[in-house]
């Protein structure tokens, strides 16, 4: 697919600017000509409406959620387009729908109409499960010319906002929905990595790494490390830091067979690893032909001082040996708590410690004031008390 997201978003201008007006005639209209005449006033209408959203700061993450739908479309996994070169005719747009407390963060749905006989009339809801996260298509069917749905996707859906508390900080592409957009790989000897896309964890793809060759030893190995993400956007490391991943071992797992993935710490340069948190799959996690994807979580890690930026590092059959065909990895995240706001830290921090303050001075005055009371007032002593005899 040809298009990029400007080209889109353009394409949907023109084509309501496009129509051909209605004419205008002193005698009566027939209702042919008066349902052009209506049909054009609504398209005039959007077409406003499109042109003051587009221009608007809000239409950027529909801009990259377009550029998310484009990849798709040029990796032939977007439902209805045709196979031959598309052509696009008709386009249109949801609302955006934005809540601080999910699903999800951020959703919208697109229309887009290609040309055949008759036309292909394709609808994609696309979400965004943090503000800072990626994109992932949560739902996509075509329709006929009436809106009656013809066909479905099979998309596992995206997973649900975790903690609207917690931010999103990487890895860009968490699920290869973009393909191997934001990371790396390798491989040696009978090393073997892709992108997969008949069983993904959730989405359209995930991440499939693995040894060919059956001979452990590390002359045959494969690896997969993401891009370096901020850990504080240029400020010291916020913690703690939970760390997660969806994985699947559809084959037998031989004793001894681990899979390694780390998070590792950095400092500003690239070659300046300071830690590394790391979890095991495989022989030592117990799993072996799984059916089902499992996630695993580390919470409560803390950044090693200096460090300021992270990456995620995937590895088969260098420091554990691994001969057990193809392993599978999807949604990785690394988050943190958000940073408080001004207002958020007041009333976090300093209200709390303010209302602590008011009520140690309201105790101590209290104490003040009977213990004034119990005090003598001053004159002669009070005398002793008389002596009691026990005669």
């Amino acid at each position: 697919m040809s298009l990029n997201p400007r080209r889109f978003s353009a394409i949907a201008l023109g084509l309501l600017l496009t129509w051909p007006a209605a004419g205008c005639r002193k005698s009566q209209p027939s209702s042919a000509e008066q349902r052009a005449l209506e049909r054009h006033q609504r398209e005039v209408r959007q077409t406003r409406e499109w042109q003051a959203y587009f221009s608007s700061p809000q239409s950027g993450r529909t801009r990259e959620a377009l550029g998310f739908l484009q990849k798709l479309a040029q990796n032939r996994q977007l439902l209805g387009v045709p196979k031959t070169e598309p052509q696009v005719v008709g386009f249109g747009l949801g609302s955006p729908v934005v809540s601080s407390r999910g699903p999800y963060y951020w959703s919208q749905q697109f229309t887009v109409v290609f040309r055949d006989t008759p036309p292909r009339h394709c609808h994609y809801l696309v979400v965004q499960p943090y503000p800072e996260g990626d994109f992932q298509l949560q739902k996509a069917w075509r329709s006929d010319d009436t809106g009656k749905i013809v066909e479905e996707s099979p998309i596992v859906p995206a997973p649900p906002r975790a903690d609207p508390r917690r931010v999103f900080l990487g890895p860009a592409n968490p699920g290869a929905e973009r393909g191997w957009s934001g990371w790396f790989n390798g491989v040696l000897g009978g090393g073997s990595v892709a992108i997969g896309t008949s069983d993904p964890a959730t989405g359209l793809n995930c991440f499939e790494i693995g040894i060919t060759n059956p001979a452990a030893g590390q002359t045959h190995h494969a690896d997969i490390r993401s891009v370096m993400f901020p850990l504080g956007h240029g400020r010291p490391a916020r913690g703690p830091f939970t760390f997660s991943f969806a994985y699947k071992l559809p084959a037998k797992v031989k004793p001894g067979d681990n899979i390694e993935v780390n998070f590792r710490f950095f400092g500003k340069k690239d070659t300046d690893c300071l830690d590394q948190q790391t979890a095991i799959v495989g022989s030592k996690s117990g799993d072996s032909e799984m059916k089902q994807y499992k996630t695993m979580t580390l919470t409560g890690i803390m950044a090693p001082k200096g460090a300021v930026q992270a990456d995620v590092w995937i590895v088969a059959n260098i420091a554990s040996p691994w001969t057990s065909g193809m392993a599978q990895f999807d949604d990785f995240s690394v988050t943190a708590v958000r940073a408080p706001t001004w207002i958020g830290l007041f009333i976090e921090v300093w209200l709390p410690a303010a209302l602590a303050l008011l009520v140690l001075g309201t105790l101590y005055l209290r104490w003040s004031r009977r213990r004034a009371l119990r005090a003598p007032t001053g004159g002669e002593p009070p005398s002793a008390p008389p002596e009691v005899s026990s005669a």
